[in-house]
């Protein structure tokens, strides 16, 4: 959503120029997750004949000791009538975050869960593949991949699992 991503851009650009980035990624997140859970508060954004007043004094009240930047914001997104856009704009911050902190998101699939040392020694090899400082990484349990892993950075993925070299050995035994 083009005008989340602009938002998000500006906000972060205040935050990181003030140096409170990560505690707007924090205070976003938990807004990101009451909104997003919350009917009511759906219904109160999308209402028509809520004035543009009440939707700024409700802002004040309700996100009080937030930072002063995104107070700002929350104050411009009720006053336009796209508090509806939170979620997004979380999610938006939170990619301008990653790449200013040069981390990403990892998801490692295997068939069992992996230990603390497993996850941390995969981490250290895909850092050195990737150039990230940190990736920040889950780990799925994925019955079907039979045996191996499989990483998901972004969107590359990296497939070491033994359903992969099967698809591949079948793939290669058609061709010929």
């Amino acid at each position: 959503m083009i005008i989340a991503k602009k938002y998000a851009e500006s906000l972060f650009e205040v935050g990181h120029e003030q140096g409170v980035s990560d505690s707007i990624k924090k205070d976003l997140d938990t807004l990101k997750t009451v909104v997003s859970a919350d009917q009511s508060f759906h219904r109160f954004a999308e209402d028509p004949q809520v004035s543009k007043q009440s939707r700024i004094e409700f802002v004040e009240k309700t996100f009080k000791g937030v930072n002063q930047p995104l107070m700002n914001l929350l104050k411009i997104l009720a006053e336009r009538k796209h508090l509806e856009l939170i979620p997004a704009i979380s999610a938006e911050y939170e990619h301008f975050y990653n790449e200013a902190n040069e981390q990403q998101y990892m998801k490692v699939e295997s068939v069992y869960a992996l230990s603390d040392e497993e996850i941390n020694d995969i981490g250290k090899a895909f850092i050195k593949r990737t150039g990230y400082k940190r990736l920040l990484i889950e780990n799925i349990i994925n019955k079907d991949l039979i045996g191996g892993i499989r990483t998901t950075i972004g969107t590359t993925v990296y497939d070491g699992s033994v359903q992969n070299s099967l698809k591949e050995i079948s793939k290669a035994v058609q061709q010929q």
